[in-house]
C-alpha cells in the first residue's frame, strides 16, 4: 500500500502477529535508530481506523494542544500564543493612534478648565494632541511591556505544573496546591481585582493611586481569567472550549476599554497637576508691538514716539507672559495672573502684530 506511515518502534524484536494484524518491516537508519514500515489490512467492510494524532472535525493535528497553544513547531511555552494575541491587540496602529489623540485631548481639556478657559478656544489640532501625549503614553506602554515580561515568567513557572497536575490526578503535593489556588484565583480575577482596588479607594492616602490603577485592574483581571481558561485547556484529557473565539473577542474589547479608561484618568491627573503647578513668573516674557491700539485687558500700553508711518508699530504692550501657543494663536496672561483668576488674552498671528519673547 503506497504512502504507508513510517513509525518509530522500540528496540525489542518484532514478532509476527496473527492474521489480519499489521506487519512491520524493520530497518536501522544511519543514526542507529530502528524504524519500520507498518501496513494494516483491515477486514473488508470495516471502517478505517482514525489516526489518534489527527484532528477531529477538521481541526489541525494535535487538536487540543494546537488550540491551547501547546508546544509544537517552535511555538514555545503554552502562554506564548495568548501573549502574541494580547500584543497584537495593544500594538494595533489604530488603537495606539486613538490612545495618543484621546490622551492629549483629555489632558488639554482638563488643564484648560483648571486654568479657567475652555479647551474649544485653544483650537488644537490632532498633531497638537499627539505631541502632548507621546511622553506619558510611552511610559504607559513601558509599564504594559514590563507586565508582559512578568506574564512570561508566570507562564514559565505555572504552565508545566498545570500540565503535570492534570496528568497526576489526586496529587496532593505543594505544586498541586499552587496550581489549584492559581487557577481558582484566575477564574475570579475579573471580579476580584477591580473590587479590591475599588475598596482601597476609600482610603484617602491611596485615593490617587487607586484612581489611576482601578481602570487597568479591569483589563488585567479579564486577561488573567482568559489565561486561566487557556491553562485548563492544556491539561491532558481536556478538550478545547468551543467558545474560545468569543472569549478572545470580548476580552479584547474589555482590554481596549480599560486602556482608554486608564489613559483618561492618567490624563486627568496630569492636566490638574500641570495647571496647579503653573508658575507665571517662570513663563516666557512677551512684548507685543502693534500698528493699532489693541485695548488689551492686561499688560501696560506704551505709545511709541516718532511713529508716523501707516505700517509703523505705534503701540507696545509689556507685562505679559506666554501661557500657551496653539494653531489658534498666542494665549497671554498678566504677570500677576493666577489660575481661574484674571484674564487670558488670545492674539492671532497677523502682519499688524509682532511679538518678542524672552529677555
Amino acid at each position: 500500500m503506497s504512502g504507508e506511515p513510517t513509525v518509530e518502534i522500540g528496540s525489542r524484536p518484532t514478532r509476527p502477529g496473527p492474521p489480519g494484524e499489521p506487519s512491520a518491516s524493520v530497518r536501522a537508519d544511519d543514526r542507529g535508530r530502528v524504524t519500520g514500515t507498518a501496513a494494516a489490512h483491515p477486514p473488508a467492510g470495516a471502517a478505517p481506523e482514525r489516526d489518534p494524532l489527527a484532528g477531529e472535525e477538521g481541526l489541525p493535528a494535535g487538536g487540543e494542544d494546537s488550540l491551547a497553544g501547546g508546544e509544537g513547531e517552535g511555538d514555545g511555552p503554552a502562554g506564548h500564543p495568548l501573549l502574541r494575541w494580547a500584543v497584537g491587540v495593544l500594538a494595533n496602529v489604530t488603537v495606539l493612534t486613538g490612545l495618543l489623540v484621546y490622551f492629549g485631548w483629555q489632558r488639554s481639556e482638563v488643564q484648560a478648565l483648571e486654568l479657567g478657559i475652555d479647551d474649544s478656544v485653544l483650537g488644537m489640532t490632532t498633531t497638537d494632541y499627539v505631541l502632548r501625549s507621546v511622553g506619558p503614553v510611552l511610559a504607559l506602554l513601558l509599564v504594559v511591556a514590563i507586565g508582559g515580561l512578568a506574564w512570561l515568567q508566570l507562564d514559565h513557572f505555572l504552565a508545566p505544573r498545570v500540565r503535570a497536575a492534570g496528568a497526576a490526578e489526586g496529587q496532593a503535593a505543594g505544586a498541586g496546591r499552587v496550581v489549584t489556588y492559581s487557577l481558582r484565583f484566575m477564574s475570579w480575577a475579573w471580579l476580584v481585582l477591580p473590587l479590591t482596588f475599588w475598596a482601597l479607594s476609600f482610603l484617602q492616602v491611596l485615593l490617587e493611586i487607586t484612581f489611576l490603577v482601578f481602570p487597568f485592574s479591569i483589563g488585567v483581571g479579564a486577561l488573567l481569567t482568559l489565561y486561566g481558561t487557556h491553562l485548563r485547556s492544556t491539561m491532558p484529557g481536556r478538550r478545547p472550549r468551543t467558545s474560545m473565539p468569543l472569549r478572545y473577542a470580548f476580552t479584547a474589547i474589555i482590554v481596549c476599554v480599560s486602556l482608554f479608561y486608564g489613559a483618561q484618568n492618567h490624563a486627568t491627573v496630569l492636566g490638574v497637576s500641570l495647571a496647579e503647578n503653573t508658575e507665571v513668573d517662570k513663563l516666557a516674557t512677551v512684548r507685543v508691538y502693534s500698528t493699532q491700539r489693541l485695548n488689551l485687558a492686561a499688560g501696560k500700553e506704551t505709545t511709541l514716539p516718532g511713529s508716523t508711518g501707516k505700517d509703523d508699530y505705534r503701540y507696545r504692550y509689556t507685562g505679559l507672559r506666554l501661557l500657551l501657543h496653539t494653531g489658534k494663536g498666542y494665549f497671554l496672561v498678566a504677570e500677576d495672573w493666577r489660575p481661574r483668576e484674571g484674564t487670558v488674552i488670545i492674539l492671532q498671528e497677523s502682519s499688524t502684530i509682532r511679538l518678542e519673547l524672552g529677555g
